[in-house]
């Protein structure tokens, strides 16, 4: 006969298990990062989700490294590659940007050399 232990009866060690909390705005920094890449073309969205969780992870590494040993690590290394994909997405989306302004200026400056009466009174 088979004899089962019962939750009472387990033996317990005399070790406390400690539960760190997760890095503050971890998630919403990694959500915000992957954010500003998707949407890096689509005129300052991506610029503006990057800048926003740039923020909110430099202030959240601030805290981790004022007291590391309150946080878990999963969620520092969630918050590192956040901050990334953040810069990343602000990068791309502010060349994006730069490189879209420049594009409408040049086009917009030289629609008035092309003689559109030749051009259209072919039609």
């Amino acid at each position: 006969m088979s004899e089962t232990i019962q939750p009472s009866e387990e033996k317990q060690d005399n070790k406390e298990i400690v539960v760190k909390e997760p890095v503050p705005n971890a998630t919403a920094v990694l959500v915000l990062g992957i954010l500003s890449i998707l949407f890096w073309c689509c005129w300052g969205l991506g610029l503006i989700m990057g800048i926003i969780a740039l923020i909110l992870g430099s202030k959240s590494k601030k805290l981790y490294k004022e007291n590391p040993e309150r946080y878990s690590l999963s969620s520092y290394k969630n918050l590192n590659a956040g901050w990334i994909c953040a810069l990343i997405g602000t990068i791309l989306a502010g060349l994006g940007l730069v490189l879209g302004l420049i594009g409408l200026m040049i086009g917009s400056g030289f629609m008035h050399f092309i003689p559109w009466d030749n051009i259209l009174s072919n039609f």
